[in-house]
Parts: structure tokens; C-alpha cells; sequence
């Protein structure tokens, strides 16, 4: 009883599937921290306090905690390229609504139009592994996943900086009203010009699937959600993840929906430069530090032990950042910031790949998105806690918390089983 062996084939098309990804999961991340990088000005001009404008960028992370998992479902029922239309869509539409919000009694409105767009993420973050393991080969899917979470970081990296060159700090209001119009503007052209190109262009998947792996997911009945969720509880490796990157890359967030209030406590009136530093890191570790760490792990396949390196290094680097801000050296949080943000940032990607190896054949997006859930919890409650710290302990106190939190995640990592099943499956062919 011998069975035809599928073939397997790999097309030029999906680097063309995996640019328009980019570019419409980079304009919805350049919302997150669109209003909290300039917290200052913007609790400014809408007369609100910081914590409301901090819940432009919670917003997401709440957004994403009570949605995962019916949208997830919506995901493994629908098509890539449904998925693609409707977070783009969603991102649109949250940009067009903004286009009303530039008056000093309409924060509301921005808080609305922050609501749409964070429910379009929530499709996005759940896509980066699945649109690999789609359209990717065996030997290039973590550097592919590397890309697509790329996209997302270059939207944060530029969310930092144009809204503080964008928006000035002035004593005049109507001028700071003047400068959100124009930012609200140019997102909602860019973004509906994204849009139309996802509508004409983004396929759902090739003819052909690229790997045994995917073959093998394709010819699999599709588990429910419970049976998902089952599958999950019991596997101890995965819950070890959860643990290890959730807490990990939520510090990571909460630092970033943090960082004006901190920076700006030891260098007061650097409003731009926390924008400029905060792309830096952003570009060094998702940008750079994803695609140099997807390239080690497609090359190596050394999950583990990248995962504990890259915990501990991050650690170390959190070091540095204190210690440049508490001797202020503002010319070495130029160095250590980004540094910092090279290692930290790029455990996203590797949690989302030890996570889809660990749980294979469950679908990635199942995977991403528990653990895109237990990130975004552990940001809020770590925003929520740090931000009562500081005030309560101190700057010096609270970060030396932070980094005991943070380096616990590389013990975590030990107890992790070092079994890569997706790659196991692509090796039996």
C-alpha cells in the first residue's frame, strides 16, 4: 500500500506575501507607542493623567488578553489571506477614526481609534510563525518568521520617532493640536494605502505546500480550541515557555510603555532623544537581533541554549542601562539602550520558534498566541506594579527587581526539554 509521495516546492511568490505582511503589521505597531513615547505632551494637550495616556499602549495588551482566543479560532478558520484583510481593515478604520480626534476634549476618540487597531494586532502577532511554516521552506522558516516579526518592530521603532519630531513640546495648544492632525493625517493615508495593497496582493498560500511539515498539518484533521488548549496544559516544555519568554518579552513591552517617565526622571527634557534611543533598540534587537538569532537557529537548531543566552545576556545588558542612567551618562544610553534591546527584543522570535517546535503539529498560531497572552499579561501587570515601585521604592530599587525578574526566565529555560518536533517531522523526508 504505497501512497504518492506529495511534493514539495517553494516559490518566489512568498517573499512578495511576506513584504506586504511587513508593511501592514509596521503600521499597525507604529500605533502602540504612538502617544505613550510623548506621554508628556500628550497628557498635555488632552488635560488627562499619564496613566490614561499610558492606556493607549495597555489598550493592546487588554485588547489581545480578551480576544486571543476567538480570534485565534477565526485564524485556523479562515485563510491567511482573510486574516490579512481583516487586521488591516481593522487598522484602517482605527486610523480613520483618529482623523477626528485632534481637539483637546477628544482623547476618547484616540482611545477608540487605539481599540480598532489593537484588535487588528491581535491577528497580526498570531501570524509571523504560521506564515512561515505557509509559505517557507524547513531550512529558511525561523529567519522568515525573523522578517515578518521585523516588520512589526521597524512600526514600533518608527512610532518612536515620529511622533517626538513630529509633535511639539509647545506652550501654545492649538499648535500642539496643529501637529497631532498632521500625525494622524499621514496614518491614515499610509494606512489605507497598505490596505488596497494587501486587498490586490496577499495570496493565502502557494500551490504547492514547502515542506513535509506542512504537508503533514494540511492532511491532519484541524483539533478544536479545546482540544488545542488540552494539548497545551499537558505539555510541560510549553508551559515552561510560556513562563520563561511571557515574562521576558512583557518586561520588554513594559519598558517601552515606561521609558519616556524613566528616562526622562534622569534626563529631564529629552523628549526627542527618548524617541531616537528607543528606535535604536528597537531596530537593533527586532530588526537586527531577530533575523541574525533566525539565522542561528535555522543553522543550528540550538533552541535551548540560544534561549538560555539570550535571557542571560539580556539580563547583563539591563546592567549597563541602570548604570548609564544612574551615573548620567546620557551619551552611554546611546550604547546600552539599543544593546539592551538587541538581546531582549529578539526572544520574541525565539519564543514564538521553540514554541511552535515544542507544540508541532498544533498549529502555529495556536502556539504564538497563548504566548503573545501570557506576554501581554505579564506587561500589564509589570507596568502596573514597576510604575507603583518607583514611585514607592525608588528608581535604583526597582530596577534591581527587574533584573532579578528578568535573569530568573534563563533557569526557567534548563527545565525545558530540548526536542524539536517540527524539525524531526521535515527530517524523516
Amino acid at each position: 500500500m504505497d501512497e504518492s509521495p506529495v511534493s514539495v516546492k517553494v516559490y518566489k511568490y512568498r517573499w512578495i506575501v511576506l513584504l506586504i505582511f511587513c508593511l501592514y503589521s509596521a503600521i499597525n505597531f507604529l500605533q502602540f507607542l504612538q502617544y505613550s513615547i510623548i506621554s508628556n505632551i500628550t497628557a498635555k494637550y488632552y488635560d488627562v493623567d499619564d496613566t490614561l495616556v499610558d492606556l493607549t499602549g495597555l489598550m493592546f495588551m487588554i485588547s489581545f488578553i480578551i480576544f486571543c482566543l476567538p480570534i485565534n479560532f477565526l485564524i485556523e478558520k479562515y485563510n491567511l489571506r482573510i486574516t490579512a484583510i481583516v487586521s488591516s481593515g481593522l487598522t484602517t478604520v482605527g486610523n480613520l477614526i483618529k482623523l477626528l480626534s485632534a481637539s483637546p476634549d477628544r482623547f476618547y476618540v484616540v482611545l477608540i481609534g487605539q481599540f480598532m487597531c489593537a484588535v487588528g494586532q491581535i491577528f497580526i502577532l498570531s501570524i509571523p510563525s504560521k506564515l512561515a511554516s505557509t509559505w517557507f521552506g524547513p531550512g529558511e522558516v525561523s529567519t522568515a518568521c525573523a522578517i515578518a516579526i521585523l516588520g512589526t518592530q521597524i512600526g514600533v521603532a518608527i512610532g518612536c520617532v515620529f511622533p517626538s519630531n513630529l509633535v511639539r513640546n509647545s506652550d501654545n495648544i492649538d499648535d500642539i493640536g496643529d501637529d497631532f492632525f498632521t500625525l494622524v493625517i499621514i496614518d491614515a493615508a499610509v494606512t489605507t494605502a497598505i490596505f488596497l495593497l494587501v486587498l490586490f496582493f496577499f495570496r493565502a498560500k502557494p500551490p504547492t505546500p514547502p515542506s513535509q511539515s506542512q504537508i503533514n498539518i494540511v492532511e491532519t484533521d484541524k483539533p478544536s480550541i479545546f482540544q488545542i488548549l488540552k494539548t497545551m496544559v499537558k505539555n510541560k516544555d510549553y508551559l515552561l515557555i510560556l513562563l520563561a519568554f511571557g515574562s521576558c518579552n512583557g518586561m520588554y513591552s513594559s519598558f517601552g510603555i515606561m521609558i519616556n517617565g524613566i528616562y526622562l526622571n534622569y534626563f529631564p527634557g529629552y523628549e526627542v532623544e527618548v524617541g531616537i534611543i528607543c528606535a535604536m533598540a528597537v531596530i537593533a534587537g527586532g530588526c537586527i537581533g531577530s533575523v541574525v538569532f533566525g539565522y542561528i537557529l535555522d543553522r543550528w537548531h540550538r533552541f535551548k541554549l540560544t534561549s538560555f543566552l539570550i535571557i542571560i545576556a539580556s539580563g547583563v545588558a539591563y546592567l549597563f542601562v541602570v548604570l548609564s542612567m544612574e551615573e548620567n551618562s546620557q551619551l552611554a544610553t546611546y550604547f546600552t539602550i539599543p544593546i539592551f534591546g538587541f538581546f531582549i527584543a529578539s526572544t520574541l522570535l525565539v519564543g514564538f520558534e521553540f514554541a511552535t517546535e515544542i507544540l508541532y503539529p498544533i498549529p502555529a498560531a495556536a502556539a504564538c498566541s497563548v504566548l503573545n497572552t501570557f506576554i501581554y499579561i505579564f506587561s500589564l501587570i509589570y507596568t502596573l506594579v514597576f510604575g507603583a515601585l518607583f514611585d514607592a521604592i525608588g528608581y535604583l530599587g526597582t530596577h534591581a527587581i527587574i533584573f532579578v525578574l528578568l535573569t530568573s526566565g534563563s533557569f526557567v529555560i534548563y527545565f525545558i526539554s530540548p526536542t524539536l518536533k517540527r524539525r524531526a517531522a521535515n527530517a524523516i523526508n
